[in-house]
């Protein structure tokens, strides 16, 4: 009994935890840290914009940009060295105290202006497919803009990619380790942090290229372990992370993971009260019968006590001159059978009370032995279910609305498509699709229990979308309800490996079956 309701009032409280996974707000706080770095020079007309690039805040009051960005400034004594943070007033001087064009790094400080966070830098090597973002002030968003305009506070762009490869060399040829990535850079960017996904610097973003024949590009990074050496030689002690950093899929796991454990740490401690109150309640029963009991025991040496008195009394010899008539207080001959029923009566009573409470307690123990509670099996979806779609949970939602379906047997959707069971002890189920067209992958999951019913599409490069259909062919399902769940769920194993970069689009409906 205590199983069934430990694992009922999990299911509860899993249902009460489990929620869209917790937002990235690492880059959105790194790029508070962003700033353009401007190249002034003063003119007989006045003050005018040479050139600008990106840096980003490493330290408190210093900026990390690119050397090839503030070079000019180091050649000319009329060029003046500036920072644009994305809020605040507007310009704050800035002057370079290290430069490194063998790193292609430069070392700014400044002072005044607002409170700029610190970026963090990840200390873990990357690797080819991993996601990235760069951040920074590219000339492509600010065509037509005036030099006034370049110069007025405001949020950095960001792009997104994933790694291409890893070089030990530049583009230039000079031996700088470099990250070759897809987020789209231009000039003006140059300077900017490449951050992976949780929004910590692996690397500056210094050139981008393109391909001689296929014109294809790629942005390129100083990574970030040239970078700590260049701080460490400019004596800065910059915000440093070792962990990985988890993909949207590993997130997920991770924060199930952690419900998970925290839900067994309460059952075990809720098992331990429950023992202790089971525990309690028996001694409390045994008492009672006990004392129960010794009540009648009681009863009844005092009922035997009074009666045995009584006849000693009666049966007395008579006095030779005995009187007729009784005196005055003497008893009267009916007085001690009426005593005698008396004390039967309460011995009787004592015994039957006695009997009754012996009998509930006994009823007691045996019902917490024998006694099973009716605990709701979590619901299963059939006939027609209704879906209405939870927009704050959803990502890239925009033109989708509520839907419905039908569901039968073994969680067979619309009579054509067969889901199988995840195997990890909760009762969600899960489809792989490869959707020709828009080259995706879409992974479908229905948890019964919580109503949830959720898609995440995956964008499938060339190469992924045709083993993704290998992957497909070889597992032979096909459509309908009569297929293998076993089967299904060793293509959705084969298919998953295709899910593990940020999904483009996440959906989440909440689901009610009518029956």
């Amino acid at each position: 009994m205590v199983g069934k309701t430990l694992r009922f009032l999990a299911a509860a409280l899993f249902v009460a935890l489990a929620g869209p996974a917790a937002a990235q707000t690492g880059v959105d706080e790194a790029a508070r840290g962003i700033v353009r770095v401007v190249v002034i020079v003063q003119t007989s007309e006045g003050r005018m914009l040479y050139g600008s690039g990106s840096g980003f805040v490493v330290a408190p009051n210093l900026v990390v940009t690119n050397a090839h960005v503030v070079a000019p400034a180091r050649q000319r004594s009329e060029y003046e060295l500036a920072v644009v943070p994305p809020e605040g007033d507007g310009l704050i001087p800035a002057r370079i105290i290290r430069f490194s064009p063998l790193s292609e790094l430069a070392l700014l400080e400044f002072r005044g202006g607002p409170d700029l966070p610190a970026l963090t830098i990840s200390t873990v090597e990357p690797s080819p497919g991993d996601g990235v973002i760069a951040l920074g002030y590219p000339d492509v968003d600010y065509q037509g803009a005036t030099g006034a305009d370049l110069l007025r506070p405001a949020p950095a762009s960001r792009t997104s990619g994933q790694i291409s490869s890893l070089r030990d060399t530049a583009p230039t040829g000079e031996s700088i380790p470099s990250i070759n990535h897809q987020a789209v850079i231009s000039s003006g960017s140059s300077g900017g942090p490449l951050l992976d996904e949780c929004g910590r610097v692996i690397g500056v973003n210094s050139w981008h290229v393109s391909g001689a024949d296929t014109r294809e590009t790629r942005g390129v990074s100083t990574r970030a372990g040239q970078l700590l050496e260049f701080l460490d030689e400019a004596g800065v002690s910059p915000t440093l992370s070792d962990e990985r950093c988890l993909s949207f899929a590993e997130r997920i796991e991770q924060e199930r993971a952690e419900t998970i454990t925290a839900l067994q740490t309460q059952n075990e401690e809720l098992a331990s009260k429950l023992e202790t109150a089971d525990r309690l309640t028996r001694i409390a029963v045994v008492i009672l019968i006990g004392g129960t009991l010794a009540l009648f025991v009681a009863v009844c040496v005092l009922g035997a006590v009074v009666l045995s008195r009584r006849r000693a009394q009666h049966e007395a010899p008579p006095h030779p001159q005995a009187r007729p008539h009784p005196q005055v207080g003497e008893p009267e001959p009916f007085e001690a059978p009426a005593r005698r029923r008396s004390v039967v009566a309460i011995v009787g009573g004592a015994a039957v009370a006695a009997v009754l409470i012996v009998s509930v307690g006994i009823a007691l123990l045996r019902a917490r032995d024998t006694a099973s509670v009716d605990i709701p099996e979590a619901p299963t979806f059939s006939g027609a279910v209704t879906c209405t779609l939870d927009r704050e949970a959803s990502v890239g939602a925009q033109g989708v609305s509520d839907m419905s379906f039908t569901a039968s047997g073994r969680l067979c959707v619309n009579e054509r498509t067969l889901y199988a069971p995840l195997g990890d002890d909760t009762p969600r189920f899960r489809r792989a699709i490869v959707l020709g067209e828009a080259r995706v992958l879409d992974v479908l999951t229905i948890d019964p229990s919580t109503g949830e019913f959720r898609r995440e599409r995956y964008p499938l490069n060339d190469e992924d979308f045709a083993a993704a259909n290998q992957a497909v062919a070889e597992s032979g399902v096909g459509r309908g309800c009569d297929g293998d769940p076993e089967a299904v769920a060793r293509r959705n194993e084969a298919l998953m490996p295709f899910a593990q970069s940020t999904p483009r689009q996440r959906l989440v409906w909440r689901c009610e079956a009518r029956n």
